[in-house]
This record gives C-alpha cells, structure tokens and sequence, in this order.
C-alpha cells in the first residue's frame, strides 16, 4: 500500500528536533492522500482576518495547547478544528525536520494519511480555501523559485511554489521540499 512506502520512506532519515526555549511549539498535519493514482498533498488557505500569516497557504495546524501531550496530539487536534477530521480518521505516517520560523514559532510538521474521498468542514473563521496540490506539481522543478522577501527590515529567502493561482511559500514550502526530498530521495520528479 501506498502509505507504507511513504512511512518507509519517512523513517529512513532521521528527524532534526529543534530546542528554542524563546520560542511557541507549535505542529502542523501534513495531510497525505491518493486519488486518481496520484499522491496528493492537502493545503489551507488561511482566513485574511487572521493576525498570524493572514491569506497565507498552509498546513492544518498551530500552537501547541498545555492539554496536548506531543506535536501529533497537537496537529490532529487542530486538523479536526479547521478541516473537520477526525482524529482516528488519520493514519500517522511520520515526521518532518522541525522548522523555526520569522514570526517565532518551532513548527513540529507530522505527515498522515487521510481517508479519500474525505468530508472536510472547513472552519470559516479559520480556513478561506482548501487546496489539495498533486505531489507531481510539488515535484515539478519547473514550478519552484528561489524569492527574497523583507520582513521587518530583513531579507529573507524562501522557496515558492506555483501551483495555478497559488503562490504557496515561507515555512509550507520549505515543509513540502521537506516531503519531497524525503520522499523521492532528492530526485524532482520522481513518484512515491
């Protein structure tokens, strides 16, 4: 099956675990599923009144809750808050390299597969659009650029991936290079 490649895969490289004490724990879902024969990814665009990272693409997730034991407790419980899944409906596949971001947040990134077709309920005060990405388009090197950005006075570089309308960057891009590499060994366009 195909999930167990991929949680082969995943457990094939070690995991780097980040310690800012300065910093949120936070953990995202990095929803996995296959239709159509293909492997898919499945994103959010977040609410535009949000005060973090309004408009923004990214995965299902947030700040840990002092109720959460672990970054899975925390990525299911904010899977289930914005997207409506639910938490036995998620098959843990493993983990993503921890990543510190700008806005002062370690993000713990836990990949699952989801059931498809899926009925997702998306949390209008949270999620303005779900966007599920083909993993061929996340593999295509054609559609991935190097961009610099200033944030509060400083240049940052980050990947972005064009995807139609959707200029996904920042922390999700560099998760879904993450995947990717992870998953085809650092060969663009090879398929799980």
């Amino acid at each position: 099956m195909w999930f167990e490649e991929v949680a082969r895969k995943l457990e094939a490289q070690p995991v780097r675990r980040l310690q800012v004490p300065e910093a949120t724990a936070a953990a995202v879902l990095v929803p996995l599923y296959v239709a159509g024969g293909e492997l898919w990814v499945l994103l959010t665009r977040r609410a535009d009144h949000l005060f973090h990272h309004p408009g923004q693409y990214a995965f299902p997730g947030g700040a840990k809750d002092e109720e959460d034991p672990d970054e899975v407790a925390t990525a299911l419980r904010e899977a289930r808050e914005e997207l409506g899944i639910p938490e036995e409906q998620v098959m843990i596949l493993g983990h993503l390299d921890d990543l510190f971001t700008v806005t002062g947040f370690v993000i713990s990134p836990v990949v699952g597969a989801i059931p498809y077709p899926h009925e997702l309920k998306p949390d209008p005060r949270e999620v303005a659009a779900v966007v599920p990405v083909p993993f061929s388009v996340i593999a295509n090197p054609l559609l991935v650029e190097e961009q610099e950005f200033t944030w509060q006075g400083k240049t940052l570089r980050s990947p972005v991936l064009h995807y139609g309308p959707h200029r996904i960057w920042g922390a999700t891009a560099r998760i879904l290079q993450d995947l990717l590499f992870r998953l085809t060994g650092g060969e663009a366009g090879a398929v799980v």
